[in-house]
């Protein structure tokens, strides 16, 4: 094992409705045992670092349900699973419909072609006047998308950092991308099924 990158999963329940995220980290598990073990570092590295900020950016009616990882461009190995029990979110306001949910758009280093999208859970009727988002929810995501760039330190394995990346597909094992920052996208996304990027 060397420098990896591994899929981070939020899995989440909107106001009844089942839904997930996919993040992306890279960093060298060379000093874990096997990626399932590097997996479960970077998911209790995640919960330190980000459920706080998470929890921000979530309406009161989500619950956040479990982070899931696994290795993306190392062969073999299994997924690592943390359970968080009943940790909803704290914006508050009522949501509508599970369905319709703030975009936060990544943007890569040296302003490279890909760009990541992150759905968020939920638009609450406190979100949104006249179809714009208010100066409160975006002054609350300015501050709270600090988790689309922040860096994890991993307990084990040396104590590798994890950096955020956009993961692209289109290249054997694929290429990653660090963030550089996460902007507020002004479209609502609407998601027909569930919130994994587009």
């Amino acid at each position: 094992m060397a420098q990896h990158t591994y899929s981070l999963i939020p899995s989440y329940h909107v106001a009844g409705q089942f839904a997930q995220n996919i993040l992306h980290y890279q960093f060298d598990d060379s000093g874990f045992t096997d990626t399932a073990s590097a997996a479960l570092a970077l998911c209790n590295a995640f919960d330190t670092g980000n459920t706080t900020h998470l929890r921000n950016l979530t309406p009161t009616t989500t619950g956040i349900l479990s982070y899931k990882a696994r290795a993306l461009t190392a062969p073999g190995g299994f997924e690592a699973v943390k359970i968080l029990g009943a940790v909803f979110g704290l914006r508050s306001g009522n949501v509508g419909a599970s369905a319709v949910s703030p975009v936060a758009v990544l943007f890569p280093m040296g302003n490279a072609s890909p760009r990541g999208r992150v759905f968020l859970p939920g638009v609450t009727d406190t979100d949104l006047v006249n179809g714009e988002y208010t100066g409160a929810f975006r002054t609350n995501f300015t501050t709270h998308a600090v988790m689309f760039t922040n860096t994890l330190t991993l307990t084990g394995g040396g104590s590798p950092v994890a950096t955020p990346v956009i993961y692209s597909r289109k290249t054997s094992p694929g290429s990653s991308y660090t963030v550089e920052y996460a902007r507020l996208s002004d479209i609502v996304g609407t998601q027909r099924r569930r919130m994994r990027p587009a």
